[in-house]
């Protein structure tokens, strides 16, 4: 498949993605709070300074810079899709943040950006979906000043990934398929794209970031009050498994889904349901 083409399919897929991720951005903004606040204390983000968010979905780590940054500051959020722009401006209206902005971008290759114009960059959950992660972390470099860092996350082991491994094993159990999620493949834009430390660290060096080292961490990803809610998510934000739910018959989804939550009531009997996942966080100096 060509560059182009591959591009166009992410593109699809986050399309599709932005409705779930906008109505529930709640229960993937409250669980991202620990590993937020982990980015923002690396980028070393203080009063005053200018933030860029690559890949800024809804709004995170957005509120977490803000509050850094303080009401002298700045964020800018950069996302390819236009649904997701759209939610994320709402909620900062919601907010009543007015030194917060996002903007829609066509790709990695150019953010819009003047050069060396901004203080840090963050990038949360959003490089290893990239078709060329490369390209977008030298785009980063490119609009950062001197002396500035970038931090990123991405998703480390997926045997670590309880949210990954429970949709997998649930889907098997009905349909015979190549694997939802597949294995790490830093040519594959993908979930586990990005899941080895030294892949991840020599894109930035490429990028000509210096100093850089990896964190290694479980953290919350998603959360939900019911397994039926957390289904719910699950059938309303991930672009291949809407794909595929759509490809299926409503008896066979309905099957699924009784399967997934009899599954999640299990594993999570006491009620909330908080999938965590191993965690890299990437810090690199411009």
């Amino acid at each position: 498949m060509s560059v182009s083409a591959l591009r166009a399919d992410k593109h699809e897929e986050w399309r599709l993605s932005a409705v779930g991720w906008v109505r529930h951005r709640a229960n993937f903004a409250d669980a991202a709070v620990p590993s937020a606040r982990r980015m923002v204390e690396l980028a070393q983000a203080r009063p005053g300074q200018r933030a860029l968010d690559l890949a800024c979905g809804v709004g995170v780590p957005a509120h977490q810079l803000a509050e850094a940054v303080g009401p002298t500051g700045y964020v800018l959020g950069l996302d390819i899709v236009a649904e997701m722009v759209d939610g994320a401006r709402a909620w900062a209206a919601s907010r009543g943040l007015t030194t917060v902005d996002f903007r829609t971008i066509t790709d990695e290759h150019d953010l819009g950006i003047e050069p060396g114009s901004f203080d840090l960059g963050t990038c949360r959950a959003g490089l290893q979906y990239m078709v060329e992660p490369g390209a977008a972390l030298r785009s980063m470099h490119t609009a950062l000043r001197p002396g500035a860092r970038m931090v990123s996350m991405t998703v480390g082991s997926p045997q670590r990934c309880t949210s990954l491994r429970i949709l997998e094993e649930v889907v098997a159990r009905h349909i015979e398929m190549p694997t939802l999620i597949p294995e790490a493949d830093k040519d594959v834009p993908g979930t586990v794209a990005l899941s080895d430390p030294a892949d991840l660290e020599a894109l930035y060096r490429d990028a000509g970031f210096t100093d850089v080292t990896t964190e290694v961490a479980d953290h919350p990803i998603v959360g939900a009050d019911s397994a039926e809610e957390y289904w719910d998510v699950c059938e309303n934000s991930a672009g291949p498994f809407i794909l595929l739910l759509r490809s299926i018959g409503d008896r066979l989804r309905a099957d699924i889904r009784d399967d997934a939550i009899a599954t999640l009531r299990a594993q999570f009997p006491d009620g909330p349901v908080v999938m965590t996942g191993e965690t890299l966080i990437t810090t690199g100096t411009r």
